[in-house]
């Protein structure tokens, strides 16, 4: 069969076993066996497709495409429900991509055949699988073969050499063989919506002065320009886009008024914001997308330490419960200022409201539990209602263990945003005078090392229990003094004479 085509040559199927082997088809979609013969390798590919799993469901899914010179064979191919879409690979250009490139060219031309395919997986990244007569690789006695070697050892290309391959084939041959495999790394994504955007940038920092905000804090500055330049970016896009779907709709029709041929029915391409979209006219909405970045940028500034870190735990929950309504202001240098500003003035209140809600918490909560009931003592034996002050020592309910694995986890959020907001409570009280003590990183250490007890903070150590309770002990007995008056004025439990004495 086939006696005049000196290269055809059929892949046995223990061949293109060895060929598929490591291949992850999970990536793998589009696949072109560029010299297709009567099918073999495609044949096996779509047994491969029509595995399933437990469920009846398809493992891979595959689109492929064959390229075929001999039009005897093109037959056979078309016979079988295989796509041909050209007869001669070294000569075919489409801007279709391939993630595999499978393939056992004719051997007297294998080399250019391989050339080819590395040139088109180039362009984009992809996988290719080859087979080749190993005097190719072996006997670089021309250009192209010098040019393929040090390709493939440019791209780390695994080859694995095999004789007599084809010696129980259809068409047998003796030819020793190389199985070479290579991955293409992927392109990185160019955006020339971007790269104008970024040039134009670019060259207005050479001519504007900067603001003062923006040379006062480059944090800002960055996050900033980072922003403007997303949004400026996604309204070309969605203005690029809306320009070109009259050129790219589905159908063509003749105008029945001018008889020309139009474009006519839905667009090609879909083009999705999420859920903001122009009721009216069906339509993206540039100002939607515009506030769905507006909260992606106030959220991600109100989670960033830097900015909010001055702020106990519930004026975090206050301003985060605001990022709904910020999405209609701008997130710019102006508007973030006045947030700061209006931060300033809440972090007093803030922390006196934290201190007040502390001494009511560590004072009166959990007096009714025994064990928590010690954390107070009377004012001198005065026994008026709510008259008492907390102990040097108190106890208060905070789990250090995982519930779950029941593992020592003092650093998880909720104990550190509980002992921050009291270590914030005492940082106003001090004026900042104690030594700092990065809170977080003697938790860590802790953890690490399973101290579960007198962890030292900066105003105070902790020890924590499994029965779910956490110790305190306060280091400064003139601190706690402060708190206990300030706790008790604001809460009107100070008794006559000790009010007098703290005037």
């Amino acid at each position: 069969m086939f006696k005049d085509n000196k290269d055809f040559y059929p892949t046995p199927e223990n061949i293109i076993d060895k060929m598929v082997t490591g291949l992850d088809f999970t990536f793998i979609h589009s696949v072109l066996e560029p010299s297709a013969g009567k099918g073999n390798i495609v044949d096996y590919l779509k047994k491969l497709e029509e595995r399933t799993n437990k469920y009846g469901h398809k493992k891979i899914s595959l689109d492929i495409d064959c390229i075929e010179a001999d039009q005897d064979l093109q037959h056979i191919l078309k016979g079988k429900n295989h796509r041909v879409v050209y007869n001669d690979f070294l000569t075919y250009d489409s801007m279709k991509e391939y993630d595999l490139i499978i393939m056992n060219p004719p051997f007297s031309n294998g080399c250019k055949h391989l050339l080819k395919a590395l040139e088109m997986q180039q362009r984009n990244g992809g996988a290719i699988v080859c087979l080749l007569n190993a005097e190719t690789i072996k006997n670089q006695c021309t250009n192209d073969r010098i040019t393929l070697v040090r390709l493939l050892e440019e791209y780390n290309a695994d080859i694995q050499y095999m004789q007599e391959a084809f010696k129980d084939a259809e068409r047998k041959t003796a030819v020793e063989i190389a199985l070479i495999k290579v991955k293409l790394p992927e392109v990185e994504k160019h955006s020339f919506i971007l790269d104008d955007l970024q040039k134009a940038r670019t060259e207005r920092e050479y001519t504007e002065t900067e603001s003062t905000y923006l040379a006062e804090n480059d944090f800002l500055k960055t996050i900033v320009k980072q922003y403007e330049m997303e949004i400026e970016a996604g309204k070309k896009l969605i203005k690029e886009y809306q320009a070109m779907k009259p050129f790219i709709l589905a159908e063509f029709e003749k105008d029945k008024e001018t008889g020309e041929t139009i474009q006519t029915g839905g667009c090609i391409l879909s083009l999705d914001l999420s859920s903001n979209r122009d009721n009216y006219y069906n339509a993206l909405s540039i100002n939607g997308f515009i506030e769905e970045v507006r909260k992606k940028y106030w959220k991600a500034l109100f989670n960033n330490p830097q900015f909010v870190g001055q702020l106990t735990s519930n004026l975090r929950t206050e301003y985060n419960n605001k990022i709904e309504e910020l999405k209609h202001y701008d997130f710019s240098i102006y508007n973030i200022c006045q947030i700061k500003i209006d931060m300033t003035k809440n972090v007093v209140k803030g922390v006196e409201d934290t201190i007040i809600s502390l001494f009511e918490e560590l004072s009166n909560k959990y007096h009714y539990y025994d064990e928590m009931s010690r954390n107070i003592h009377y004012y001198n034996g005065w026994k008026a209602n709510k008259a008492y002050i907390i102990n040097k020592k108190v106890i208060i309910p905070l789990s250090g263990y995982n519930s779950l694995w029941n593992k020592f986890r003092p650093t998880e959020y909720r104990i550190v945003s509980k002992l921050q907001d009291i270590e914030k409570c005492f940082n106003y009280l001090d004026g900042g005078l104690t030594e700092a003590v990065d809170l977080k990183e003697s938790l860590r250490f802790a953890e690490e090392y399973g101290e579960t007890k007198d962890i030292q903070l900066k105003y105070f150590t902790v020890t924590f229990y499994k029965k779910g309770t956490c110790h305190i002990t306060f280091n400064d007995d003139e601190l706690l003094k402060k708190f206990n008056i300030f706790g008790s004025q604001h809460k009107g439990w100070l008794p006559p004479l000790i009010w007098k004495e703290s005037l």
